[in-house]
Parts: C-alpha cells; sequence; structure tokens
C-alpha cells in the first residue's frame, strides 16, 4: 500500500523542490555567481527540512497513533502531529495521547474547525444535534456527547454515500488526500466498526460504534472515546471536501515534466526568484505600527475616520456593514485568497447564516497587532442582541490579509492591494451565544 507521502501532491512538491536543488547547483557549476540566487537558496535548507517533515509526519502519525484511534488529517494542527510523533518516537506515546486529548476538549482550538464542517451542504441538517453534542463533549457529557458523535459520524457518510462510515464494504479512500488515506479514516471504520458481542461495563478507549448504540459496551463515557469521535467527526470534513471537489475516483500518477518543461519551468522559477527577492527587499523596510485605541484611532466611528489602505479601517467597514445587515458588501471585504470559486451571492449567504439569531447592535476596537507586512489582528468587543433581546459581549479579533486583485498576498505597500478579512476567523462568530440560553 502506498503511503500518504507518496500522494500527488506531495510528489510534485518534492520534485519541485528537487528542481530548485538542481538549478541552484547547475548555477554553481557555470559560474553564475548572481547575488539574487545567493540570496534566494541562503536558508533554504530549513524549507526542504519542512517539506520532508510535511511528507513523512502523517505517515509517522499514523503508523504510532491509529490503533488507538487518532488519524492524521489536512486541518489537523502539523505542528501538534510533530510533537505527538516527537513524543511517540521517544517511548512516550502515552504522553502525546494526552496532548491530544487536551487538544480536542480545547473549544478555543477546534472552534474555527467545528465551524468549518458544519458549512459542508450534507452536514447542515446535523448542526444542532453537533451544538448539543460539542456541549456536552466540553463540559464533560461523555455519555450523551458519544452516541450524538457516532450517529453524525455515520449519518454524515450516509449523505454522501448512500452507505454508512460504519457499513460492510464502505470505501472511504480519496486520491490525493490525508484524511481519506487507507491509513486514515478506512482504519478507523474497520477498528471503530468491529462487532462486539458480550456485554461489558469495563471501561474502553475506542469509540465501537456497535458496542455502544447497541448497548453492550457501557463503559464508553469517557474523554478519550469522545475526543477519537470528534477527531474522525473533524476528519470527515476533510473528506467531504474532497469528495464535492471531485477527487473521489480519481487516480492520477504523477508524472515528471518533459526536459522542454523543465526549461521552462526553470526560467519562469528564475524569474520568479528575482521578483521575490526585490519583495523581500520591500519586507525588509517594513515596521510594525504601534496604535493606541482612542489615542492614534477611535475605537468605533465611520470608515472615513481610519487611515486609507488599512486594516483597521477594512474591519470597521466590514462591522458597519454587519450592523446594517449588508451582507453583499461584507462578502466583498473577504479574503479571494480563501475562498477563490465561491460567488458573492454564496459568501453573502454564508455571512446571513452566521448572523442568523442575533444582531450585531454595538462594538469597539480594543487593539491592532501588525503581524507581518501582509498579516495584521484587529481585536473587539462585540456587542449581540439575540431573538428574545437578550444581549450578549463577544471578545475577538479578525485577521487580515493584504491581497492584490487575484487573492494573491503581497507586502503591504508593495504593489496595489487591498485589506481583507480572513473567512475561517468570521466563521467563529456563529458559535457566539448558541451555547447560551
Amino acid at each position: 500500500m502506498a503511503n500518504i507521502k507518496d500522494n500527488y501532491t506531495f510528489k510534485e512538491m518534492q520534485h519541485t523542490a528537487q528542481g530548485l536543488k538542481d538549478m541552484y547547483s547547475l548555477a554553481k557549476i557555470l559560474g553564475l555567481n548572481d547575488e539574487t540566487l545567493e540570496k534566494q537558496f541562503e536558508g533554504n535548507d530549513s524549507l526542504f527540512k519542512q517539506l520532508e517533515e510535511m511528507t513523512q509526519i502523517p505517515d509517522k502519525f499514523n503508523d504510532f497513533f491509529s490503533k488507538r484511534g487518532w488519524i492524521a488529517y489536512e486541518t489537523l494542527d502539523f505542528d501538534l502531529m510533530k510533537k505527538c510523533v516527537g513524543l511517540a518516537e521517544n517511548g512516550k506515546i502515552d504522553e502525546a495521547e494526552e496532548a491530544l486529548i487536551e487538544y480536542y476538549t480545547n473549544e478555543d482550538a477546534i472552534s474555527i474547525w467545528t465551524s468549518s464542517l458544519m458549512h459542508i451542504k450534507q452536514f447542515r441538517p446535523r448542526r444542532t444535534l453537533t451544538l448539543n453534542a460539542l456541549d456536552d463533549h466540553f463540559n464533560g457529557r461523555y455519555y450523551a456527547s458519544v452516541p450524538l458523535f457516532l450517529m453524525m459520524i455515520d449519518g454524515f457518510v450516509n449523505d454522501i454515500e448512500q452507505k454508512g462510515f460504519f457499513a460492510e464494504g464502505i470505501d472511504l479512500t480519496v486520491w490525493d488526500t490525508i484524511a481519506a488515506h487507507k491509513s486514515g479514516l478506512q482504519t478507523m471504520s474497520s477498528i471503530f466498526g468491529r462487532g462486539r458481542t458480550k456485554t461489558t461495563d469495563e471501561e474502553i478507549t475506542l469509540p465501537y460504534r456497535n458496542g455502544i448504540l447497541h448497548g453492550r459496551d457501557l463503559g464508553y463515557a469517557n474523554v478519550k472515546v469522545s475526543a477519537k469521535a470528534l477527531a474522525t467527526l473533524l476528519a470527515l470534513s476533510d473528506w467531504a471536501k474532497a469528495v464535492n471537489a471531485g477527487q473521489k475516483g480519481t487516480d492520477k500518477e504523477f508524472a515528471p515534466p518533459t526536459l522542454e518543461e523543465s526549461i521552462e519551468q526553470m526560467s519562469t522559477a528564475v524569474e520568479q526568484l528575482q521578483e521575490n527577492e526585490r519583495a523581500r527587499a520591500h519586507m525588509d523596510k517594513w515596521e510594525c505600527r504601534e496604535l493606541e485605541i482612542g489615542v492614534d484611532i477611535p475605537e468605533k466611528g465611520e470608515a472615513s475616520e481610519y487611515g486609507e489602505d488599512t486594516p483597521e479601517r477594512a474591519v470597521v467597514s466590514f462591522l458597519n456593514y454587519a450592523q446594517k445587515n449588508n451582507y453583499g458588501h461584507m462578502a466583498d471585504l473577504l479574503s479571494k485568497f480563501q475562498i477563490k470559486g465561491k460567488s458573492k451571492n454564496v459568501l453573502a449567504g454564508e455571512l446571513r447564516k452566521i448572523f442568523k439569531g442575533k444582531k450585531l447592535i454595538d462594538y469597539k476596537l480594543e487593539a491592532v497587532k501588525d503581524e507581518a507586512p501582509a498579516i495584521s489582528e484587529v481585536f473587539f468587543c462585540l456587542t449581540f442582541e439575540k431573538d428574545g433581546g437578550k444581549r450578549i459581549e463577544h471578545n475577538g479579533k479578525l485577521r487580515l490579509s493584504y491581497e492584490d486583485e487575484k487573492g494573491d498576498i503581497v507586502a503591504r505597500g508593495y504593489k496595489k492591494a487591498d485589506w481583507k478579512i480572513m473567512i475561517y476567523e468570521v466563521r467563529q462568530l456563529e458559535m457566539v451565544g448558541l451555547l447560551t440560553n
């Protein structure tokens, strides 16, 4: 069975990296001591190391943890996977599992992914029950969260495959994916779907569907079982996105480019390297702004009261539009980098659902933090009024990127671009007030 590292995308990345190494070696042999090339390749060893880790960690993670009920998937925190693999390699696999449990019981850490899951069309009917399951899970009511998670897993897959997650003969593999590799969800289906023919009240550590839902495994109500069921549900989010994108059934092998294609790619790469160097020179001049709310900029106001071409102006515009329920203009302010392929009307509809059941009636900015030449975060306190009149305050932030008209991220001031709000940050607002009476 091929490994995850043999996925098409990983092979393509490895080939590109090797091409860059070959290009640099060739330049040195030919005596082309171009300063731009030297600077570009300076420190690239760390990038190649990161690529090597990206291709190797998922396989190692599944080797160590799949039998324990954990698998790698696209949106799982990579640093967490890397940490757990390191612990396992040093004989501390139980400590690694504790780190995984801590992650899946941290509501803030995974709220963005649970929100993303609920925007998949086949999952939307399960939104209310899933919110109940999450509430139970984060509050330690595992006797309730586990059966609900298992139900959501089975029904979600059934709506896409016309066969449940635990059904005999189900094929959950999808080309060029991590979650849907044979060592991933397919393995979980086999383990969690095992027959359980004996009634026992001994504590179990795996969410055995048949034993739990048929009342045979009575010792299921613990954090390990609940966290593993939740992890599988989140992994299915990546699986469903790949299936909906048409990847299932594809079987395309990576073919290295021809000599002519390689030469053309090399020429393009050199031009890109030179462009990157110009951008880097611009970024070297960048300085983080130090803004004091109420002194340098108002905590609330019209967009015109904030500096042109600033992240805080984009956020204030977004919040002002939110107060007016103007979802179309709000959609215009979302990051193109993250939403390529989605129409304005689709995005406006998504925003409408995020704010459903609550109205933004007030806000105030609390801080602006420039993270990098193309990334800033704006912190705020929002006041919502729920249906029924109850008011809720929410302290949060929006993360923005500086993007050109194509949606490519560029350094601030390098060329014509605009500050855009990342949709994943906005989706977290859907959770505000949902678990509050």
